[in-house]
């Protein structure tokens, strides 16, 4: 798949560009990449518009130097990436951690963003979701599997589960554990610190925001929140678990087609 390169100040940024037509921005979630967040639903996507993933810092392709990493310098990456479709309107799409970064991203550029998805994300993280975040930055530096267990307990809905033969979900869990991204620890960090409630009324994009039902890892409510603090935006749900692109690709394709073909 193709790959380009943008610069930010001290973070060279790896991006796929995939497909013609309208540029949209895809931003992954925490310990993903580009490659991995979205590779059930890229070849759909590219077929009728310009998609533009990421890596985030601590992730993929992108340079790392072991830095801290901060909201603001992962929005840094998003206008970068924007940056290589400098003219008109652009859409973004953002799952998890990469919700958070859209929507930071659609607050800096909100003459450009047209629409915005946001995906299993948040506003605020709360006292439960710190504990959360600080486990999980705590085992990706000592134990991936671990952390892999996890995220599949947590972030699968119980008919997965109970649908699943053990052959499946022991592949899932390996295949997961050996694609966890080694700046995973400092993205769950900051993860643990987001705020962004006074980012959401710049936003002028127009807003889906999609929350999954079953979610253990982002709860619904903190989608619904995100929602409410975004003029105009819609919310919908789907009865999964936060790992939607391991359950429902494609219900979620079309949920997220539908708002950017309007």
């Amino acid at each position: 798949m193709p790959r380009v390169t943008v610069n930010v100040p001290s973070v060279q940024t790896s991006v796929l560009d995939d497909g013609q037509g309208r540029p949209t921005l895809l931003i992954h979630g925490t310990s993903s990449s580009a490659e991995m967040g979205w590779a059930a639903l890229l070849p759909r996507l590219s077929a009728k518009r310009r998609c533009l993933a990421f890596d985030m810092l601590g992730s993929g392709e992108t340079e790392d130097h072991g830095q801290a990493i901060s909201l603001d310098v992962l929005v840094a990456q998003a206008v970068a990436t924007a940056g290589l479709a400098p003219d008109g309107e652009i859409d973004i799409v953002g799952y998890s951690l990469g919700a958070v970064v859209a929507a930071g991203a659609a607050a800096a550029m909100p003459d450009r963003v047209r629409r915005l998805v946001l995906l299993g994300g948040w506003a605020q993280t709360d006292a439960r979701m710190r504990l959360q975040f600080d486990l999980w930055a705590g085992l990706s530096r000592t134990d991936k599997r671990q952390l892999a267990r996890l995220l599949l307990v947590n972030g699968l809905s119980e008919q997965f589960f109970q649908l699943s033969p053990p052959e499946v979900i022991a592949v899932s869990l390996d295949r997961f554990t050996g694609l966890l991204a080694e700046g995973g620890a400092r993205q769950a960090e900051l993860d643990a610190t987001v705020n962004i409630r006074a980012l959401l009324p710049k936003i002028q994009a127009q807003t889906l925001v999609i929350a999954m039902q079953q979610d253990r890892l982002v709860p619904p409510e903190h989608c619904r929140e995100l929602a409410d603090g975004i003029a105009g935006a819609r919310f919908e749900s789907l009865d999964c678990g936060h790992l939607v692109m391991l359950e429902q690709p494609e219900a979620l394709l079309d949920l997220i087609e539908r708002h950017l073909d309007a």
